[in-house]
This record gives structure tokens, sequence and C-alpha cells, in this order.
């Protein structure tokens, strides 16, 4: 990574996009300090990360990535990662705003349905809305998707991020998406390319002065006339 700066307010949501090998992982990977950076500075409410107690901190920070960790046991287990003292009324909240709420209550145990090793009975979409419901679970301040509605379709990506913005408003989202349909609809976008930050703004500044971001919305909905 290489002079990136940017920043992102309470409650807003930053797209984060860019070619595969860009950097997008490794730049929300430095907000938990999976990685410590090796020059400047990331700010949490005005304050250096390295200043602040690392188990503070990450309580905080609710991270969903691209492939789901789910373990043994059932699926109300699984949620309850998220917090161990949520009850029924408040999982069931958290379910039906990652849309796993329906697909949950049609199997034959609902919320007590055992999951293999892995979740090896679910499809991946629904790994991925179980692991996301259980990040709302924990009420973080910042929330970081790493492609997690990458195996959701259109209509259900759609529903998913239309039930975030309505129903965390306070909560700071870094969404790393593959799609530019996706990261159209966010608040600002950071488009990355070769561990640089090549445009930061919205859909209509980015299609305006990044051609980075152009060539990659070209590239995946059509030509400027569409």
């Amino acid at each position: 990574l290489h002079q990136i700066t940017f920043h992102a307010a309470q409650g807003q949501t930053i797209g984060i996009i860019g070619p595969t090998g860009s950097g997008k992982s490794t730049l929300v990977s430095l907000v938990p300090r999976f990685y410590d950076a090796t020059d400047g500075k990331i700010l949490l409410d005005g304050q250096d990360v390295n200043r602040i107690d690392i188990k503070i901190m990450r309580e905080q920070i609710a991270i969903v990535p691209q492939k789901a960790l789910l373990f043994s046991g059932t699926i109300m287990d699984n949620l309850k990662w998220g917090d161990p003292e949520a009850g029924e009324q408040e999982i069931n909240a958290c379910a039906q705003v990652a849309r796993a709420d329906s697909f949950i209550r049609e199997f034959e145990n609902g919320y007590e349905t055992v999951l293999g090793q892995g979740g090896v009975n679910l499809s991946g979409g629904q790994k991925q809305r179980i692991s996301l419901a259980r990040a709302l679970l924990k009420k973080p301040s910042i929330l970081i998707l790493d492609d997690c509605t990458s195996a959701l379709d259109a209509e259900t990506e759609a529903a998913v991020l239309k039930g975030l913005r309505e129903n965390i408003a306070t909560t700071t989202v870094l969404l790393i998406s593959q799609r530019i349909s996706t990261v159209m609809k966010t608040d600002r976008i950071l488009c990355m390319e070769d561990g640089e930050v090549k445009g930061f703004g919205t859909h209509e500044e980015l299609m305006q002065d990044c051609v980075c971001y152009r060539e990659i919305y070209h590239s995946q909905i059509g030509g400027q006339n569409d």
C-alpha cells in the first residue's frame, strides 16, 4: 500500500473496489491491526490505533470475510458467537436484516438445525448470510464486509444492503466488492489499483474523474450509452 488517505464518517458506507491484488483486503486488515502500518497512521475517533488497547478496539469491530467461518453446532450456537447474551428476538431481527431468517425457518429444526463442520450442509450464500447476522449481533461501531456477498444473487444482495442501511445507521461500513453494481449504492467509493488510491468519491464523481473506475464500470455494465 502506498500513500493512501481517506476519511470515513460515522454511519457512512465506504465501497472499496479495484482489480484483484490491488490491496483492498490488506487495507481493511490494517483497521483491526491484523497488520500494523509501517508508515503513516490509522485513526479511530482521532486516536492512533496503535495507542488503543487492542482488545477494546477489536470489540468495536466486526468482520465478515468472503469465506464464511462456521463451526460445528446449531445455527443458534453459531449466531451467538456474535453476542452470547443475545435473546431470541434480537437474534431473529439480525437474521432478518441479513436475509437469513427465511431460509433458516425452512429447515425442520429451524435455528436448532445442527451444522456440520464448516457449515457443509449450507450453500455458500447461506453461510455468508449467517456470518453477516452473527456480525450484526455484535453491534459493532465498524463493520468490515470483505466481498462477503459474492455468493448471493443480485436481488438478495440488494435486499441485504438495503437492510443494513436501514438498521445500522450509526455503524461505519467498509464494503469490499468485485461488483461495481454493489459499490455504486454506497456513500463514497474508494477505487484502488496496485496498492494506491486511484479515486475517492461518489459514483458520479468517479465516472468523471477516475479512469480506473470507468474501466471497471464499462467492463461490467457496458458502454457509455447503456
